[in-house]
């Protein structure tokens, strides 16, 4: 618990100002939104605007954000999209080549982010008593918010709204990769490999935030040509 403490002074270090949509004990309890980013991927773990105070999740709708997740039609898409990553790249287990071999890593893949929603989205927020979704800053600059969505990584909210560590991305994503070991080929279970599956999950995490930030990448194409627009454009000062 101490590291995870180090994690959360440093990205209050960060110095970001704090945008998220207040969490209001007293406002009547609502049903989970069915939202969506890029039309796919859900997004019931967004409060998308941060001026408008929300009401905590019960303990039960925080396994419905799990369950939602994991039933979820993008599920076997994103499986997918990662099995076949994992299979170019030689990234993850290897079980062997051929249809069969790419087979068991898909199941290996859907174990591994069933067990990783399991985790961040209802256990360990339920234990904790942590609101595992993430809150839009939705204004500022690009700098701003690329480093808020970074700083969610780390730093969540409780049930009552007062900042804590992200236990449900820490812990969660470290609770994940351990039971993946239990149903890894012996060949693939060492510490490195451990630590490359937290990171893969910690990244992917980040830009899916990024997404959810920018409500699609449209929108973040948009912001990334405006910066290159200001960076590319000529200097007027020095013209004759």
């Amino acid at each position: 618990m101490f590291v995870l403490r180090g994690f959360f002074v440093c990205s209050l270090g960060l110095h970001i100002a704090s945008a998220q949509a207040p969490i209001d004990p007293q406002l009547p309890e609502a049903p989970v939104a069915h939202k969506r980013a890029l039309f796919l991927f859900p997004g019931y773990d967004t409060v998308q605007n941060p001026d408008a105070p929300v009401a905590p999740l019960r303990t039960d709708q925080k396994f419905e954000l799990a369950y939602r997740s994991i039933f979820d039609l993008s599920f076997p898409i994103r499986t997918g999209v990662t099995t076949v990553f994992d299979h170019s790249v030689g990234v993850g287990p290897f079980y062997g080549p051929g249809g069969q071999g790419f087979a068991r890593l898909y199941g290996y893949n859907a174990a591994n982010l069933a067990s990783m929603f399991l985790f961040t989205d209802a256990v360990v927020p339920a234990i904790f008593h942590q609101d595992p979704r993430y809150f839009r800053k939705g204004t500022g600059s690009a700098k701003s918010r690329i480093l808020w969505a970074l700083r969610s990584e780390l730093v969540g909210f409780s049930d009552r709204g007062p900042q804590m560590p992200n236990y449900a991305v820490l812990l969660g994503f470290a609770m994940s990769t351990a039971l993946s070991n239990a149903y890894l080929p012996a060949r693939n279970i060492s510490a490195g490999k451990s630590l490359e599956g937290y990171g893969i999950k910690f990244g992917t995490n980040f830009g899916f935030n990024l997404v959810h930030e920018y409500r699609g990448v449209a929108r973040m194409k948009q912001i990334i040509q405006q910066q290159t627009d200001k960076l590319t454009q000529p200097n007027n000062s020095s013209a004759p």
